[in-house]
């Protein structure tokens, strides 16, 4: 009777120790999160325990003054959403992130602050939004100031990034 008693002591402890060692950072997406790698801020907090505020400012980029995060890493949009609502869930957002925070976003650059909103996503997390426009990442951008989903079609729509006056930069795929 007492292996047994051990047995399942030690494996309690097991899973004691796997919960505290495990990231609380979902992976890329599969919920449509955002993933360690994206957030506005350089924190890794994603997901329903968002702790961060997003701020969103502007860069020089071979097509222009674009939107990015607080990092420099590029903000998209996705031609398929509608005004304040996200198109993009599951499979989508593992390859384009949310731009995610826990309240309302910070401007800089020359962004215009009146044009900066979130939405609620089905799955709890809230969204940055530019002049109506969900804002996303995208996976295959490793780094600041990269534009690799700039002009892409996926999911069934256009990606593009924005100028500070909250329209689309079409072209210029690099």
């Amino acid at each position: 009777m007492r292996r047994p008693v051990v047995a399942l002591v030690a494996l309690a402890a097991a899973g004691a120790i796997a919960a505290g060692c495990s990231s609380n950072n979902p992976s890329s997406g599969s919920s449509g999160s955002g993933g360690g790698a994206y957030g506005s801020t350089g924190t890794t907090s994603a997901g329903s325990g968002q702790s961060s505020v997003a701020t969103v400012k502007t860069a020089s980029s071979k097509v222009g003054t674009i939107l990015v995060d607080a990092n420099g890493r590029t903000l998209y949009l996705f031609e398929k959403d509608q005004p304040n609502k996200s198109e993009c869930a599951g499979a989508c957002a593992s390859d384009w992130p949310i731009d995610h925070t826990s309240a309302a976003p910070k401007a800089g650059g020359q962004v215009k602050a009146s044009l900066l909103g979130t939405i609620k996503r089905s799955d709890g997390t809230t969204q940055v939004t530019y002049n109506k426009q969900p804002l996303y990442y995208y996976a295959g951008d490793t780094a600041a100031g990269q534009l690799n989903g700039q002009g892409l079609n996926a999911f069934g729509g256009g990606w593009d990034v924005l100028s500070p006056s909250g329209n689309k930069i079409e072209g210029g795929n690099s």
